[in-house]
């Protein structure tokens, strides 16, 4: 059997042995879920909450590299999503910094102007 996606972590495949264990809580909290509200669709709170702060520390020491890799490629995503903002809205931000301080270079004289007219 091959690895499989974590639920939650769709980005980390995890062993077949972990694959039934986390399956097995999911559906536990899903169930847990349906009970209090029998509406429920999605993925629980609970499961979520567990994910992050039991099973993925609990198991880093099987997973780190793919974390890694992972933090490596949000990293990229990160920098190229700010080089593309820069180069849609680098203009736009510097035309509105230079109408921001002719505004105020405009407001400070106009106290002066107003003085020496009376």
């Amino acid at each position: 059997m091959l690895s499989r996606p974590h639920p939650c972590l769709g980005w980390l495949h995890i062993s077949p042995a972990d694959t039934r264990r986390v399956m097995d809580r999911l559906l536990r909290f899903r169930d847990e879920a349906v009970e209090a509200d029998p509406e429920f669709t999605g993925m629980p709170e609970a499961f979520i909450s567990w994910t992050w702060t039991t099973w993925l520390p609990a198991h880093m020491h099987r997973y780190q590299p793919q974390v890694e890799e992972h933090i490596a490629y949000l990293d990229r995503k990160i920098g190229g999503l700010n080089r593309h903002l820069e180069q849609v809205a680098g203009g736009v931000l510097d035309d509105r910094d230079a109408a921001a301080d002719l505004r105020d270079r405009l407001q400070r004289q106009l106290p002066v102007t107003v003085l020496e007219t009376v």
